[in-house]
């Protein structure tokens, strides 16, 4: 299917699940967003059209098991009551067939940093990720005894953290200190050094110098990324993470996306995302005040010389840098599925596989 095909659409800054034209009369995107402990807005593309809205707490319930929220709604948004657990999973439809199924892309934690769901996306035979099977993150020292409640009731298996052994002796996942939940798996690695970032300049070199450091994290974390893919392979649950969740597990989850078939824009709007939740101003003003707010001296010194332009790049997920990386991975592999075959211990067998897991 031609990609023009498909309509990617964009809502708060983030890309929604998306419905390809050949499967419906008129493409139909849509977005969930908490506005409150126990509301949530839904927002659509279509408006010529009457939508009705079901909802279940799984996310892959058939139409005839779904509760009956709302029908014949005009417009473009509504806002429902919805509690925050169990998870809501939404269906929006239209009489004539077209729907997307639609649920919160970044969950409700008091402690979470960037902890969100990779479902909703479309891939490019017009099949979805499954919601509630795959999530992505940055540190979780700082969950809470009902956020680890709530993710334990997700069913999320495993937390396959990237970090290195000084990250996670200083911020320990929250789950390891609760002695409880998912299990926690990782690996020890030395972490190569940005020391490189402090001589550049402009915004284009800052791009291009973390551009080369993703294409280096297929070798630093080979044994983290094929135990990763080993777990879906065996259909588990899967949260991963790093520190900022952006980088390390910003390749991962482009890798996943790839493997799935979700379309280069889509996976790279999804690395964008992080920018969105967890903005460059969030970790700027921690940085003015160091070093009470935790922040090495150093660390705050180095970023005072930095020219602002580079700084949101170093903190924040320039779409740029991942295009530019997954187009070095195109030219040095063959591209994501072709490394992750050559790397991490896929077959062709097991990428349709992972596909009829986590595709619906």
């Amino acid at each position: 299917m031609d990609r023009r095909e498909f309509l990617i659409a964009a809502v708060g800054g983030g890309v929604l699940a998306v419905a390809p034209a050949a499967l419906a009369k008129a493409p139909m995107t849509g977005e969930a967003t908490r506005t409150g402990a126990d509301a949530v807005r839904l927002a659509w593309t279509e408006q010529k059209r009457p939508v009705a809205i079901l909802v279940s707490s799984d996310a892959d319930a058939p139409r005839q098991k779904m509760r009956l929220l709302k029908t014949g709604l005009q417009g473009a948004q509504a806002e429902l009551a919805a509690p925050v657990s169990p998870r809501p999973y939404f269906l929006l439809s239209t009489p004539d067939g077209a729907q997307v199924r639609v649920a919160e892309r970044l969950l409700p934690l008091k402690g979470g940093r960037n902890f969100r769901d990779i479902g909703g996306y479309r891939s490019a035979d017009g099949r979805q990720v499954r919601w509630g099977r795959i999530y992505r993150s940055g540190v979780m020292n700082g969950l809470t005894e009902a956020d680890m409640r709530y993710l334990s009731d997700l069913g999320i298996q495993a937390v396959c953290d990237f970090r290195s052994k000084q990250e996670r002796t200083s911020e320990p996942n929250a789950f390891l200190k609760a002695g409880a939940g998912p299990a926690v798996v990782a690996t020890d690695y030395d972490m190569m050094s940005m020391a490189g970032m402090a001589h550049v300049t402009t915004r284009q070199e800052a791009i291009d110098t973390f551009a080369t450091a993703y294409v280096e994290f297929v070798d630093m974390l080979t044994p983290h990324y094929t135990d990763m893919f080993a777990r879906l392979k065996r259909g588990e649950t899967l949260a991963f993470n790093c520190s900022a969740g952006k980088d390390r597990t910003g390749m991962a989850a482009a890798l996943i996306l790839s493997v799935l078939g979700v379309p280069r824009e889509t996976v790279v709007a999804d690395y964008g995302l992080t920018q969105v939740y967890t903005p460059p101003s969030m970790y700027l003003s921690k940085v003015a005040q160091a070093p009470s707010a935790g922040v090495p001296d150093e660390h705050a010194k180095a970023f005072a010389r930095m020219p602002r332009d580079v700084i949101e790049v170093m903190l924040g997920s320039d779409p740029a840098v991942m295009s530019k990386a997954l187009a070095a991975i195109d030219r040095k592999f063959g591209g994501p599925v072709a490394l992750s075959k050559a790397k991490f211990g896929l077959s062709d067998a097991d990428v349709v596989e992972l596909r009829r897991i986590y595709l619906v």
